[in-house]
């Protein structure tokens, strides 16, 4: 009789077809765990003998339906060596979206009661040698997954007793070693949401096995209301655990399931969900706006639902006298008159769509700006001294209160030459509703400084990091020839490496001089006994002297 060298087996779920799970398992072992299934699916199997002659026919097994697993399953001990046992067990097959971290191994003391000896480095070692055993002693162990919230209950247990013969024979291939892939465990948690009239959100999240394969894409099915399930997307072919499904119509029921799609197939259905798009009415929040008397203000109120069509639009609560909105598309539009500056106004704007309202609040200020003097009051409005006291006229002592435009366009409409210029730039800055009304009315200007004459600031150069001292950036270029040429070369527009960096530029005392004091020489002064004669001091009277004794 020729011998067994392998088993081929198959598998098939209710009336389907045979797949085979592997060819051959080049293994005399009788036995094989098939994992990765569907506790929701009846399982079929068929074995077929392989020896060197081919195939026996199969032998077909009733049905099966599995069990789903919490804890690590199949564990086995297995004596090695007079003090050791290997341990070897399977994850658990739902561990309800949560991701295993590691095993730890308990040995068995008493009935519940277990101490713990080890656990594995990661999640995918699902063997484990205990050391430093007695021989000839029985040993239990159990083996629980470390979830991250916790760990599982016990697996089964297991016993060994270590011999003095005991040796680790190495395994031939078998069903622990063999790769099996299965379609995916199905989709959970999937969450139907509501987000406007006519759009739903859906969500949901990995299964809890993959079937040894990786999820390329989801196939997403829908029902409304009490009609049947079509296919809403076939496949995905994204990982992506989202979708927005569009063009809805109001206040109709939609009902959803995803399936998993690997290289094995497609999974089961995963649990229902129901959305009901209802259209809701909301107007954006407008908050407070800033204007300037005598200029215009426009902008659009706009609802949340951009699909809603037919809403209609007005104003209440006193609105400021002038101001308009359109009934269709919303666009507000006032112009403060001279009278209503120095105040703000404080009013609603309504929309309506059928039933349905909805209001918010707006606050509108007005800048007075007329309370200048009158420019008949002031001739030159650059208020240039007289020509008489200035020959260059050229040589305005204030050049800044009229700037003038340095463009072809000339300065915006709004600029008033008597104000201080830089008003209008620290308006800009600090007021984000004036800065937005700039932006969106004056779009010709390349900026606020061009609009109102100004030069445009050079600010710091782009190679300046702000969290570093500016002053590293000096040193490096007082210090690094290399360094000093790049910056030269590459930033001509500053006037210097302190200018770039933002640094005053230092200034250069020079050392006072002291000039020594030189004598004058002083003519027409003599000495004692002398006298000037003809520019020549010459002596005149010679003192006598004293007798030896008259200095007793």
């Amino acid at each position: 009789m020729t011998a067994i060298t392998g088993y081929k087996i198959e598998y098939k779920i209710g009336t389907d077809s045979y797949t085979t799970i592997t060819a051959d398992t080049k293994t005399t072992t009788t036995s094989f765990i098939h994992q990765g299934l569907d506790s929701s699916k009846t399982y079929f199997y068929q074995v077929s003998a392989i020896n060197s002659k081919g195939i026996s026919n199969p032998i077909s097994s009733s049905s099966v339906k599995p069990a789903a697993t919490t804890v690590p399953g199949g564990l086995t001990a297995t004596a090695i060596d007079p003090t050791k046992i290997r341990l070897s067990w399977y994850p658990p097959s739902n561990t309800f979206g949560q991701s295993i971290s590691d095993y730890e191994i308990q040995r068995v003391l008493g009935t519940g009661v277990y101490d713990t000896v080890g656990k594995t480095n990661d999640k995918t070692t699902t063997t484990y040698i205990v050391s430093n055993l007695k021989t000839d002693k029985s040993y239990s162990f159990v083996v629980v997954a470390n979830i991250g919230t916790g760990f599982t209950e016990p697996s089964n247990t297991a016993s060994a007793t270590p011999k003095i013969t005991s040796v680790d024979v190495p395994s031939t291939p078998s069903s622990a070693t063999v790769q099996i892939i299965t379609v995916p465990t199905s989709p959970i948690k999937l969450t139907a949401t509501s987000i406007s009239s006519t759009q739903i959100d859906l969500s949901w999240s990995l299964p809890s096995s993959d079937g040894n394969s990786p999820i390329t894409g989801y196939k997403i099915e829908v029902k409304k209301d009490s009609g049947s399930n079509s296919t809403l997307v076939a496949d995905t072919k994204s990982t992506t655990k989202t979708y927005s499904h569009t063009n809805l119509i109001a206040n109709s029921k939609y009902t959803y399931k995803v399936y998993a799609i690997n290289s094995a197939g497609t999974s089961a259905a995963s649990n229902e969900s129901t959305a009901t798009p209802i259209t809701t009415l909301k107007l954006n929040s407008l908050g407070k706006l800033t204007i300037d008397e005598g200029k215009s203000l426009s902008f659009a109120a706009k609802v949340t639902d951009t699909s809603l069509s037919g809403l209609v639009f007005s104003l209440d609560k006193n609105p400021p006298l002038g101001a308009k909105i359109n009934s269709n598309n919303g666009m507000f539009a006032w112009t403060p008159s001279d009278s209503q500056g120095a105040k703000s106004y404080v009013f609603d704007i309504v929309v309506t769509l059928g039933s349905l309202t909805d209001r918010q609040p707006v606050t509108i200020t007005v800048n007075d700006v007329l309370n200048n003097p009158e420019p008949t009051k002031t001739p030159e409005p650059t208020k240039t001294p007289e020509p008489t006291k200035t020959p260059e006229p050229t040589k305005t002592p204030e050049p800044t209160k009229t700037p003038e435009p340095t463009k072809e366009l000339g300065l915006a409409s709004f600029v008033d030459k008597s104000k201080d210029p830089q008003s209008y730039v620290d308006r800009y800055n600090k007021e984000p509703s004036y800065k937005k009304w700039f932006d969106t009315n004056f779009p010709q200007y390349s900026s606020i400084y061009d609009a109102v004459g100004l030069d445009e600031p050079k600010g710091l150069a782009s190679f300046v990091d702000k969290s570093k001292d500016p002053q590293s950036y000096v040193d490096r270029y007082n210090k690094e020839p290399s360094y000093k040429k790049w910056f030269d070369t590459n930033f001509p527009q500053y006037s210097s490496i302190y200018d770039a960096v933002g640094l005053d530029e230092p200034k250069v005392k020079t050392p006072k001089i002291e000039t020594p004091k030189v004598e004058k020489p002083q003519f027409g002064i003599c000495g004692t006994g002398t006298k000037l004669i003809d520019g020549i001091c010459t002596v005149i009277d010679v003192p006598k002297a004293k007798s030896w004794w008259k200095f007793w």
